[in-house]
């Protein structure tokens, strides 16, 4: 519908404000034709220009879906590398994969690990 509003003119504006209408209908909500035509810039502006604020909460979802996914994946390899030196006070280190050589994958892998030592916030 957006697509139809910026590509066409107003004389292609009655069908959108038709289709408007219908789906209004379907949730309940009764408008007149002259009701969605007043609404469509509205719906323009929503819908098209402010279209990060309409996914925004869904985007927040997949992001935090992945966030957990990766979680959940390296808690085995976090389990199997964490040493635990001391009990009173928490100190620890990782015993690192065989095929890390480099000390910059060391320390990626160190912070990696870090990062999965407590769950996502959400």
């Amino acid at each position: 519908m957006t697509g139809d509003i910026c590509k066409h003119n107003y004389l292609r504006s009655i069908g959108v404000a038709h289709d408007l209408k219908a789906i209004l209908n379907e949730s309940g909500v009764s408008v007149d034709i002259n009701e969605a035509l007043l609404a469509l810039a509205d719906f323009y502006d929503r819908f098209h220009t402010d279209i990060l604020n309409y996914h925004a909460s869904t985007i927040a979802e997949y992001l935090n879906n992945i966030r957990w996914g990766i979680y959940e994946y390296l808690q085995p390899e976090f389990k199997r590398s964490i040493v635990w030196e001391s009990q009173n006070l928490p100190k620890y280190r990782y015993t690192y994969p065989t095929v890390l050589r480099s000390e910059f994958a060391k320390s990626c892998c160190w912070e990696l690990m870090n990062e999965v030592r407590s769950e996502p916030y959400m």
